[in-house]
């Protein structure tokens, strides 16, 4: 079909804001019981309703945990996994309240209705396991502080009583360090591995691995850190059927998995995949890795924004790659099956069956139900360029993409430029809806793994230390050039969007160029200073790595690299979407960087959203602060509004 030329970014497209956020769903965490899998979804036109799921094979996947049921932990703001599958139950974290909760399995296969576990309000609970021997959950507590409040609560590892003259009674099995992660127990239920880590340092810096005796009565005994000889941090701790220790940690520079026996510091480098394994541990119960019953391990490994799938024989380091893909998340094994959740540039975010002996892929549920049409779908190029010092930098780039329009004659595109949360997250090549919203609309879109990025290795990822809102915002600036030079993009028409920390390195971005006509910031951070005082325990010690503070330069680096503090320097307008829940980014970053513009004459747009957090879950704020983009950038660059 012949195309009809129209000016880039004003193509009336198919793809609306509604689509992208009411039909997409957010597969959270998956787990395994037998062949069955079990997982959690958040819904947008369910509010960000977290939905708990089954699929036995053969029968199409239903919903076990009724509305307004939810199931997520708030546990480090961030959450993660909140719930675990046994025998007979399966034991969740109710998003309202924050307690424990039983869903008890019927002789029908039906579930009866949830039933109360905990009842105490100090505390929040994350990423339970089930210890069979003492009929108890193992799992990673918070108790609260000053009255309910959140912003220093004290993190261990507690055990949760299911007998019933204990049900529901907390024990403290492990405590003394900042943070906990990933309880695991030994097949025979004597030794309790985990992960731990203090401030200022991320997991992703410093996670240890350690390893905990449990005696008869199931306390913790003697403590041993079987990692204390490697450099990097720790990540996914798992015991197998045979009672070795395996876990990833990235000594090398790249995550490798490395087997412990479990008792002594007998442990070394196993499983070398291509490619790097680990991820930054931002919520619970991350998984790249599993054993299948034939002693190989089904292992997911980045590399440059594709994800490879691979059967890998411990023995004899022989690999078999499944596949590769733009990502594969949560791992689960299940004989010589594995399920997960895996993205395809030609299709949105699945759970997958794969039997590992044939490769054969089963499809259990797709992210939508609305497919798009291949000739709508503009498939991402990885694009490699040099900053201004030489250093190679990555990305994904997307191409306008309309079957039905193209750009009128030696037009160029405008190009918005995303700069990804974290920082320590990174950019894939997955079917995102969102960005085929604006390339459908005939915008190019270019979403930039600048130096701190996850994925390139250790080495890429502390380029940024010290560097915050310096060498991020170079690399920035540096990939609009790269367009300009390759004429991909119309130099006039060039825009920033970014959430959290991007949103941040956005501010800073039009702080130091002239480059871009607009910028968009979701919850972005405009007063460092501000944010050291009030951001969650988490993140507290984050800018110290990311800003290289010490007690001589701490007041001097906070201003400098603040965007509220060189306000002035801003002449580009800028949109502003802000969630009155937040807690890691509360309102009055927003706020206060509004006002400093609207003072200096800056055109500015701001919109909050009073039920949402850090990250937009409902789909009418998605779908109307997408919208409201659109309309900003259209109305900058002097475009007529499209549908």
């Amino acid at each position: 079909m012949k195309k009809t030329p129209r000016r880039f970014g004003c193509w009336p497209s198919k793809i609306s804001a509604g689509l992208v956020a009411g039909k997409n769903l957010r597969f959270q965490t998956v787990h395994a019981s037998g062949q069955d899998l079990y997982w959690s979804e958040s819904r947008p036109d369910e509010d960000g309703r977290c939905a708990l799921l089954l699929s036995q094979e053969n029968s199409p996947p239903r919903d076990i945990l009724p509305s307004p049921w939810s199931v997520r932990t708030r546990v480090h703001e961030y959450g993660g996994n909140a719930f675990v599958v046994t025998d007979r139950a399966v034991f969740f974290v109710n998003d309202k309240d924050q307690q424990v909760w039983s869903l008890e399995k019927t002789p029908s296969g039906t579930f009866s209705p949830p039933e109360q576990i905990t009842d105490n309000a100090d505390y929040r609970y994350a990423d339970p396991v089930f210890d069979p021997e003492r009929n108890r959950l193992v799992c990673i507590g918070e108790r609260l502080n000053n009255g309910g409040a959140s912003t220093c609560p004290d993190n261990m590892i507690i055990a949760i009583g299911l007998d019933d003259h204990c049900r529901g009674q907390i024990s403290i099995l492990v405590e003394g360090e900042d943070f906990y992660a990933s309880p695991r127990l030994s097949p025979d239920g004597d030794r309790l591995a985990f992960l731990s880590w203090n401030l200022p340092h991320m997991p992703w810096e410093r996670a240890r691995l350690q390893i905990a005796r449990l005696d008869k009565k199931g306390n913790a005994a003697a403590i041993s850190c079987p990692d204390a000889a490697l450099r990097g941090a720790s990540f996914q701790p798992e015991w197998d059927s045979n009672g070795f220790l395996w876990f990833i940690n990235d000594d090398s520079g790249y995550g490798r998995i490395y087997r412990h026996d479990g008792d002594g510091q007998d442990f070394g480098c196993v499983v070398r995949p291509d490619g790097e394994a680990g991820l930054p541990l931002w919520v619970f119960g991350m998984k790249t890795y599993g054993f299948l019953d034939d002693g190989r391990i089904a292992c997911a490994s980045l590399s440059k924004g594709m994800t490879r799938l691979a059967l890998i024989d411990p023995a004899s380091g022989e690999q078999h790659l499944l596949g590769e893909f733009c990502a594969v998340d949560q791992i689960v094994t299940m004989g010589q099956q594995l399920a997960g959740i895996i993205s395809r540039q030609s299709a949105g975010d699945a759970i997958f069956r794969i039997d590992c002996r044939s490769g054969q892929r089963t499809l259990v549920k797709p992210a939508t139900d609305e497919e798009l049409p291949a000739s709508s779908i503009s498939t991402a190029r990885s694009l490699c360029f040099e900053n201004e010092v030489e250093q190679k930098v990555f990305g994904q780039y997307y191409p306008p993409c309309n079957p039905s329009f193209q750009g009128n004659d030696e037009e160029l595109p405008p190009v918005i430029l995303s700069a990804h949360g974290g920082p320590t997250a990174f950019a894939d090549c997955r079917l995102k809806p969102r960005i085929q919203f604006w390339t459908s609309r005939g915008f190019g879109y270019f979403d930039v793994n600048y130096s701190g990025s996850w994925g390139f290795g250790r080495a890429y990822r502390e380029r940024l230390d010290g560097q915050w809102g310096v060498r991020d915002v170079a690399d920035m600036t540096a990939a609009a050039r790269y367009l300009i030079r390759k004429k991909l993009a119309d130099p006039a028409r060039l825009l920033l969007s970014g959430s959290s920390a991007g949103g941040y390195t956005v501010l800073m971005t039009l702080v130091t160029s002239d480059l871009f006509a607009a910028g968009a910031s979701y919850y972005g951070i405009s007063d460092l200073a501000r944010l050291c005082h009030s951001t969650h325990k988490f993140e507290a010690g984050y800018l110290d790595t990311l800003l290289g503070l010490t007690p001589e330069n701490r007041e001097k680096i906070l201003k400098k690299r603040s965007p509220l503090f060189n306000a002035e320097r801003i002449s580009s307008p800028v949109i502003f979407f802000q969630g009155l829940q937040d807690k890691v980014v509360p309102a009055d970053q927003a706020e206060l960087m509004v006002k400093a513009l609207v003072e200096r004459g800056v055109e500015t747009g701001y919109h909050e959203f009073a039920n949402e957090g850090h990250g937009f879950r409902s789909a009418r704020a998605i779908a109307t602060s997408l919208n409201m983009e659109y309309e900003f950038y259209s109305r900058i660059i002097g475009h007529d509004n499209a549908t």
